[in-house]
């Protein structure tokens, strides 16, 4: 049975024919490398993919195989920035309710038909039509209707302004001429797509997908001749499978695995940052912590290069708010401060506290400072950083409890009731800022995903202009001006994101680590001539 999915998406051996190739290399000056085409490149996922149409199945895989074989009207860039896909440009309305797009002349499917407005059109009025029951239906509630205004244009209306609606517009488009009144079904065609993308469809057999190049893509024709995509039942058997030299690329290694693999000249490594950003969030309705001058003390306490080092054996990088650093809403000149545990003693003896007793713990009024840490029970990196964390603290005169919980446990009865002092959390930073900053920062939230109470009304504010802004360094600066008070309000320690490790064979060029644009570079990937017949 196909498998359908609750959220949006969001990845023959034989050179070409001289003719096509000189056709190719006089109209992209970037492609005239000509011992770099051909050869065949072995992906591999965790499982079998289950099916590839946009409006019905998430490719959740690693690779997300659809990219090679769609193509949506926008595309995301190296600092999450949108950036020209089948639409060469676009415009909105001085109210922000209306949209338009301008597609790419020439771009054509994979079985020779031109692609226009009117695919773009039947895209999505198929997937706001109730009767279709798309799962994703609902992130689109915004959309009032989608119009081809001519062969190459088409506009969206929009029930209010909206401006992260390119984010919803990642959306891969369709062929209506497939798909269409009389056309094969949806189910049909997960298993035999056609798209517009770099590579195209061949096979599907119980061990294997293979797609080849597409020699008329827009973009130029990839390098690869063809691309193969196989499945394992878990990332260790992937991961040996690559030490066989079965496949080219395997994701998401275990530090140990990465460990090995790195010092093989058979393979390159690399890694980029994961999605998610680590905090020491705080439940702003505890009498201790809504203190914002001892918030100070503990920032000043926590040193999050000795974490990292210590108990994350260095594979993170500091971040010092709810953003991917190097991304567009990151604000470079926020920082975090550095540990100055002198400093801290002041701002913690000013608020009263002492050791009075001479126990190394500083206490107040007969009671200790203390702190209960809560941490989701078998997250071994985040278990490492909460000791650490709590040995900080103790050298500051400050007793902490490090609490494992299972998770439902911990989110069901402590965190949802705000039943916690600090817990060690992640959250996902997303595509764009809209997509979790609200649900996690806006004080409209408290009580339900704002874990912590956090409420500013500075914040808020901020948080509804980045949702409506039409303009892009405008909505630049505000959430810019949002990473810094959230930062200087201090509801979270944030302290790090984690690096993720994936190898790949040491002959393929090209590759770009960037988690966004892995697979949308696979166009660009090369194989050594020499190394193309090796298996």
């Amino acid at each position: 049975m196909p498998r359908r999915f609750s959220s949006a998406r969001h990845l023959s051996g034989v050179l070409i024919a001289l003719v096509l190739f000189a056709a190719v290399a006089s109209t992209q000056g970037c492609r005239q490398e000509r011992s770099r085409y051909g050869g065949t490149v072995v992906l591999s996922t965790v499982e079998e993919p289950a099916g590839f149409n946009p409006l019905f199945y998430l490719d959740t895989l690693s690779p997300n195989i659809g990219s090679l074989i769609f193509n949506s009207l926008v595309d995301i860039g190296e600092q999450l920035e949108y950036v020209p896909g089948l639409a060469e440009s676009w415009q909105v309305s001085a109210d922000g309710l209306t949209w338009d797009f301008h597609l790419r002349e020439g771009v054509s499917f994979h079985d020779g038909q031109p692609l226009d407005a009117e695919d773009v059109v039947f895209t999505y009025r198929t997937l706001l039509d109730p009767a279709s029951e798309s799962p994703i239906a609902f992130h689109y509630s915004i959309v009032e209707e989608v119009e081809a205004v001519d062969r190459l244009q088409v506009r969206f209306h929009l029930a209010e302004p909206y401006s992260p609606l390119l984010i919803l517009l990642l959306l891969e488009i369709l062929p209506e001429h497939l798909l269409g009144k009389g056309g094969i079904g949806f189910e049909e065609f997960a298993r035999a797509p056609v798209g517009s993308g770099p590579f195209v469809f061949q096979s599907w057999d119980e061990e294997r997908i293979l797609l080849s190049a597409n020699p008329e893509y827009f973009d130029g024709r990839p390098y690869l001749e063809q691309v193969e995509v196989r499945w394992y039942p878990d990332q260790g058997r992937a991961w040996s499978a690559l030490m066989r030299d079965e496949v080219d690329l395997v994701m998401d290694l275990e530090l140990e695995d990465y460990r090995i693999i790195r010092g093989d000249p058979r393979f390159k490594t690399y890694d980029y940052l994961g999605i998610f950003y680590y905090t020491l969030l705080f439940n702003l309705n505890d009498p201790l912590l809504a203190d914002a001058e001892l918030r100070r003390a503990l920032d000043l306490i926590v040193d999050r290069e000795d974490l990292i080092e210590q108990a994350l054996n260095g594979q993170a990088v500091q971040t010092t708010g709810p953003f991917r650093p190097g991304t567009w809403p990151y604000d470079p000149q926020v920082g975090n401060p550095a540990p100055d545990p002198a400093r801290a003693a002041q701002i913690l003896a000013a608020l009263g506290w002492q050791d009075t007793d001479g126990d190394l713990i500083l206490d107040k009024d007969g009671e200790e400072l203390a702190l209960t840490i809560l941490v989701d029970e078998g997250d071994l990196p985040k278990e490492a950083v909460a000791r650490r964390i709590k040995w900080q603290l103790f050298r500051a005169g400050i007793r902490a409890e490090v609490q494992l919980l299972p998770p439902q446990e911990m989110f069901e009865e402590h965190l949802y009731p705000g039943k916690f002092q600090a817990a060690i959390l992640q959250f996902n930073a997303g595509l764009d800022p809209d997509k979790f900053i609200p649900f996690f920062w806006h004080s409209e939230n408290i009580g339900y995903s704002n874990l912590g109470a956090y409420g500013n009304a500075e914040v808020d504010r901020l948080i509804e202009a980045g949702r409506t802004s039409p303009e892009f360094e405008e909505r630049k600066n505000l959430y810019r001006r949002i990473h810094a008070l959230i930062a200087d309000d201090r509801p979270a320690l944030f302290l790090y994101m984690r690096k993720v490790f994936f190898a790949a064979s040491a002959n393929i060029e090209g590759i770009n680590a960037a988690p966004e644009l892995l697979y949308s570079s696979v166009q660009d990937w090369y194989i050594d001539p020499s190394q193309r017949e090796r298996r």
